[in-house]
């Protein structure tokens, strides 16, 4: 039963606990109806409420000195001898400072001096085990090597280092905190949901906990609940760039004026700092193409793109493969011929490829929908390899790295991606998908280790999806999509890769067109199947009542009937899209 005015201007005199089930009655109703502008402010205004009666502030951690914030951002972008001298002299005045040791331990790891960082992480371990603020910044250490550097086993060490932090303060904030989103990375989403519910308990009034356990609730398909915790996110932490994306970003919930006016009050008067600015505006966006304010809308597209380029300072990743002049001149019919027979024969891998927005995620929910198919969703094994290999090419020439590899150098990565892959596993099925859709640029090394997995292509019309990626938010990730030139380059560039692949490896990719898949399921579901081997399965017809965790922003979409959403969406910007066409060349055109 939703709350109304009357009962919140009732509780301004109430405890704690009847502010506390206000509120919670306030959540319940935006959950059962996400759309309902009402639901919406009231549960503004009774978790306000809640929070300033109680006096409670959110309880942020003292800031790290400014040499320890400046050895993190050296260690993020690659520069780790200089981080490693700032540590040591920070190490020397301040001796045995857990972050410092712990960052200490980063580096070593990422040298590859792996006994070097555990000696350390130990020694930390011993000298601050009764210390639960050390504790957790030693799990997050952990967690953080093991994701780096691929070593699995130090995930379970990370856990067992926050549940020994909680059982010397079961209320300590941050490794709840931690222990909650290592949980859900590495797909451990019931024990995530369980330590989010014991977080937000605790700290009720902590806006980041309400939008990561949003975030967790709307992978677990639970979408009301997701817009009830993002919003009370919101309602505590209104200049939030962050939670305004993750809450518009959502596909059941409507964006109100009143919104709006919070958004425009942020991005104004709001303590936000230039990157935060970004997924404001592309929030911001949505909302406004929502109201059918067109030209508003992409003009936020556009500063929030243009802030994001001035300021994103990452360096570029190496990779093994770039673009499609490489791939052509690289992967000839004459390399595939001289290496016929390699790889590892083992079947089971589908890799479903293309562009980010194309359907992807679609594809996958009815694959794992067949009997013999798990979903295990991106699993960037191939992106790891093709940077390892690009750091072992002398000299940069990746493409005599790639012709000096031998069978037995394709059969160790085919062991290594199996062995990887089998970690994400939760059944037995026989075929397991993979859809990272940049896996396009290694379709060749894909074939070359596994010349029996499945490579299928998901295409869509060039415009709707270029459109759909520019008016996204992709963080740090998908650099392209923030300009249309470098969205309409990238699309051309991956149809021109595909087609090369086409000619010197015929049938061996399975095309598949999004806006065919929509207009005839049954028929190109079938096609699918066909190529994958496996016989028809109805239940794929039926994706949408799949019950699976789905982590990629499609995850809602996935959940319901097919449907023409989004098809020519596009056109309502065409007069501010040229440099995208012109861009796109031909391929505007030619694209199937």
């Amino acid at each position: 039963m939703a709350t109304n005015s009357t009962e919140v201007e009732a509780a301004q005199n109430a405890g704690e606990a009847e502010l506390k089930e206000l509120a919670d009655r306030a959540r319940a109703a935006v959950a059962a109806a996400p759309r309902d502008e009402a639901a919406a402010i009231e549960l503004r205004k009774t978790v306000r409420l809640y929070r300033d009666s109680t006096q409670t502030a959110e309880g942020e951690e003292k800031a790290p000195a400014p040499d320890l914030l400046e050895a993190r951002r050296l260690i993020g972008e690659d520069e780790l001898e200089a981080a490693e001298i700032l540590l040591r002299k920070h190490l020397a005045s301040v001796r045995n400072d857990p972050p410092a040791m712990h960052m200490m331990a980063e580096i070593a790891a990422y040298c590859g001096l792996r006994e070097d960082a555990e000696r350390i992480l130990d020694h930390s371990a011993r000298l601050h085990g009764s210390n639960p603020d050390a504790l957790a910044q030693l799990g997050a250490t952990l967690h953080r090597i093991a994701v780096h550097e691929d070593i699995p086993e130090l995930v379970y060490k990370a856990a067992h280092v926050f549940d020994r932090a909680l059982q010397l303060n079961p209320r300590h904030q941050r490794a709840l905190a931690l222990k909650a989103e290592m949980m859900m990375q590495t797909r451990g989403l019931d024990q995530s949901d369980t330590t989010y519910r014991k977080l937000i308990a605790l700290n009720p009034h902590v806006a980041v906990h309400w939008m990561n356990y949003g975030y967790l609730l709307k992978t677990l398909g639970d979408a009301g609940n997701a817009v009830a915790a993002i919003r009370t996110s919101l309602a505590l932490k209104p200049a939030s760039g962050s939670a305004w994306w993750t809450l518009a970003d959502l596909k059941n919930v409507s964006l109100f004026e009143s919104d709006i006016a919070e958004m425009e009050e942020a991005l104004e008067h709001g303590d936000l700092s230039e990157k935060e600015k970004v997924p404001l505006h592309f929030a911001l966006a949505k909302a406004l193409d929502s109201a059918g304010e067109f030209e508003r809308a992409i003009s936020h597209i556009e500063r929030g793109s243009e802030i994001r380029n001035e300021t994103n300072t990452a360096p570029p990743k190496k990779s093994i493969v770039s673009g499609s002049a490489f791939i052509r001149d690289t992967f000839t019919k004459e390399f595939f011929e001289e290496r016929q027979g390699w790889g590892d024969p083992r079947p089971g891998p589908i890799f479903i490829v293309g562009m980010h927005r194309a359907g992807s995620t679609l594809v996958e929910q009815i694959l794992s929908s067949h009997s013999q198919i798990e979903g295990s969703e991106e699993l960037f094994i191939i992106t790891k390899f093709s940077n390892e290999l690009a750091s072992d090419s002398p000299d940069q020439n990746y493409a005599d790295g790639l012709r000096g590899l031998k069978d037995a150098d394709f059969r160790s990565l085919a062991e290594r991606y199996f062995e990887i892959s089998s970690r994400s596993r939760q059944t037995e099925r026989p075929y397991l998908t993979d859809k990272y859709p940049g896996n396009w640029k290694f379709a060749g090394l894909i074939h070359c280790m596994l010349p029996n997995a499945r490579i299928i292509d998901v295409r869509r019309n060039p415009m709707d999806c270029c459109f759909a990626n520019y008016f996204r938010y992709y963080g740090t990730a998908v650099s392209h999509s923030f300009s249309q030139a470098g969205m309409g380059r990238y699309y051309a560039d991956y149809v021109a890769a595909m087609r090369h692949i086409d000619a010197v490896l015929p049938g061996r990719v399975h095309r598949l067109i999004y806006d065919d898949l929509v207009d005839d399921l049954e028929g190109q579901v079938r096609r699918v199947l066909d190529y994958v081997g496996v016989p028809f399965d109805e239940n794929c017809l039926r994706f949408f009542e799949t019950k699976r965790a789905v982590h990629t922003p499609s995850s809602e979409q996935v959940r319901q009937p097919i449907n023409r959403k989004g098809f020519g969406r596009w056109r309502h910007y065409e007069p501010w899209l040229d440099e995208m066409k012109q861009a796109l060349g031909p391929t505007l055109e030619d694209w199937r």
